[in-house]
C-alpha cells in the first residue's frame, strides 16, 4: 500500500498512531478541566489572553482590550497564537484543546530526531517517551506558553541533529529560525540564539571554519529579522530594549530565594519584603524611578548585590537544582480538580525535603497520585535511559552528540536556576527522548545480533 512513498513518509505514517494515543491521553487527562476551563488557567494566563484578546479585537498588542498601553510584559510568540485562536472563535476550551494538538504534533519532530540520531527505532521509542511524558501531558492544555514553546525547540533541535547529519547551511537556518521563533515564545532562548548556536554548535557541527562563519551570520541577519523588530518597539514603548518585562520579576525571585537560603525563611516572606523594599526606593526618588527599565535595573541591582553578599548561599540555590526533573504531578492532578496549587510546597520542598512535600502537597491521602503511576514509572525509566544513553555515547566519544546534549539539555535544565517549577524541564525533553530512544535501539540491536549467533537460537 505504502510501497510508492518515500521512506520517510513511511516512517511518519508510523508515527501517526503514537500521535493519535498522545492527543487522546492529553484530552482525556484534561477532561475535568474542559468541563471547568478555570482550570486551564494559571497565574501568567493573565499577561497572555488579555493582549490576545486586544490583539483580535482592537487589532493591536495592549494590556487589555480597549486600553492604548502597549503591551510589554510577555514577548508576542504565544499572544499571536492565541490571538490567532480568537479570531476563529475558540474560547478557554478550545485554547486547552489547541495546546494539547500542539503538544500532541511535538512527536513528530521528537520521532524525526530520534531517527536521525540513531536510526527508526530509536525515532518511534523517543515518540512513544514524549507521548507518555508526564510533564508534558500535564502542560499541555495550559494556557501558557510552554507547550508552544517545547514544540518550536523540538523543531529547532530536529534541524540541528540534522546540521550534525548533513553539515548543511540550509539545514543550519532552518534551526535558527525556529530558535529565533521560540525566543519571540519565551526570552530563555535567547541565549541559544546569540551565543550557543554560532559560538557553540556552529563550529562543532558544520566541522569548517566559512561554514562556521557563515553560520554567524545567518544567525545575526535572522536576529535582525525576528526578533531585533520586537526589541525596537519594546524600546519606543518605555520598557527598554528588551523581549519582555519579566526580566525583574525573575531577579526578584531569585533574590527572595538567596535571601529564604539565608535567613532560613521562606520565598513569600522575603519576596514580600522586597517588594516593600522596592516600593520604599521608587518612592523616595520617583524622578529616577519613573520608567520601566529603571525599575528593572533596581532589581538587578539588587540581586547583584545579593549573589556578591551570599555567594554560597547563591551556589546552591542556583546551581544542581535536581528538583526541576520532577514530573509535574501538581498540575496533572489540577487538571483533574483534585487538588490547587498556590500551597507553598516549594517552601517546603526546599525546607524539608521531597518527601514531606509530597505529604504537604496531598494533605496526607496519597490516593489522587496513583492515578499518575504509571507516568510515574514511565518518568522514572525515562531519566534513567537518558543517562544510559548519555553514558553510550560518552563510551563511544560522540563529542557531537553530546555537545548537542549539553546544549539542548543541559542549558534548558540550568537556566531557570532556583524557579524549580516541573513545566521548564519541556524544553529539554525532546533530545533527552532521542538519547533515550537511541540507548533503547542499541541494546535492541545487541540482543538481535546476539541472538542471531547463538547456535541454539540459529542450528
Amino acid at each position: 500500500m505504502f510501497s510508492n512513498l518515500s521512506a520517510r513518509h513511511r516512517f511518519l505514517i508510523r508515527i501517526v498512531p503514537v500521535f493519535l494515543a498522545a492527543l487522546v491521553i492529553r484530552i482525556l487527562c484534561a477532561w475535568p478541566a474542559f468541563c471547568s476551563p478555570e482550570l486551564l488557567k494559571r497565574l501568567d494566563t493573565g499577561t497572555y489572553l488579555l493582549p490576545a484578546q486586544a490583539l483580535a479585537e482592537d487589532g493591536r498588542m495592549s494590556v487589555e482590550p480597549g486600553s492604548a498601553e502597549p503591551a510589554v510584559q510577555r514577548p508576542p510568540g504565544y499572544i499571536v497564537f492565541l490571538a490567532a485562536l480568537i479570531a476563529f472563535g475558540c474560547s478557554t476550551t478550545g485554547f486547552g484543546l489547541a495546546g494539547c494538538l500542539v503538544d500532541a504534533l511535538t512527536v513528530f519532530p521528537v520521532a524525526l530526531t530520534g531517527k536521525c540520531l540513531a536510526g527508526r527505532r530509536a525515532g518511534i521509542w523517543a515518540a512513544v517517551l514524549y507521548a507518555l511524558n508526564l510533564t508534558a501531558l500535564a502542560n499541555a492544555p495550559l494556557l501558557i506558553a510552554d507547550t508552544l514553546f517545547g514544540f518550536l525547540c523540538a523543531c529547532q533541535v530536529l534541524c540541528f541533529v540534522r546540521v550534525r547529519r548533513t553539515k548543511r547551511l540550509s539545514a543550519f537556518l532552518c534551526g535558527t529560525v525556529f530558535a529565533a521563533a521560540a525566543v519571540l515564545t519565551k526570552p530563555a532562548n535567547l541565549p541559544v540564539l546569540l551565543f550557543l548556536i554560532p559560538a557553540v554548535l556552529g563550529p562543532v557541527l558544520l566541522r569548517s571554519w566559512k561554514k562556521a562563519a557563515c553560520g554567524v551570520l545567518l544567525t545575526a541577519l535572522v536576529f535582525c529579522a525576528m526578533a531585533l523588530p520586537w526589541l525596537l518597539r519594546n524600546h519606543a514603548a518605555g520598557a527598554g530594549f528588551a523581549l519582555d518585562r519579566n526580566t525583574g520579576f525573575t531577579a526578584r525571585h531569585n533574590t527572595a530565594a538567596i535571601l529564604a537560603h539565608v535567613n532560613k525563611s521562606g520565598d513569600y516572606i522575603e519576596d514580600d519584603k522586597l517588594i516593600a523594599e522596592a516600593g520604599q526606593a521608587f518612592a523616595a526618588d520617583p524622578d529616577r524611578y519613573a520608567s520601566i527599565p529603571e525599575q528593572e535595573k533596581w532589581y538587578l541591582d539588587r540581586y547583584r548585590e545579593t549573589i556578591l553578599a551570599h555567594p554560597v548561599a547563591a551556589a546552591s540555590t542556583h546551581l544542581f537544582q535536581v528538583w526541576i526533573l520532577l514530573p509535574d504531578l501538581p498540575d496533572f492532578l489540577q487538571n483533574l480538580g483534585l487538588r490547587s496549587g498556590d500551597r507553598g510546597t516549594m517552601e517546603v520542598l526546599r525546607r524539608d525535603g521531597l518527601l514531606a512535600a509530597f505529604r504537604y502537597y496531598m494533605d496526607g491521602s496519597c490516593a489522587a497520585a496513583f492515578l499518575a503511576l504509571p507516568f510515574l514509572l514511565i518518568a522514572g525509566a525515562f531519566y534513567v535511559l537518558t543517562a544510559c544513553g548519555v553514558w553510550m555515547y560518552v563510551r563511544r566519544r560522540a563529542w557531537c552528540v553530546l555537545v548537542l546534549f549539553a546544549v539542548f539539555v543541559l542549558y534548558y535544565l540550568a537556566v531557570p536556576g532556583p524557579v524549580v517549577v516541573p513545566r521548564y524541564q519541556i524544553p529539554a525533553l525532546p533530545f533527552a527522548c532521542a538519547v533515550a530512544g537511541a540507548f533503547i535501539s542499541a541494546c535492541g540491536i545487541r540482543r538481535w545480533r546476539k541472538r542471531r549467533s547463538c547456535p541454539r537460537c540459529n542450528p
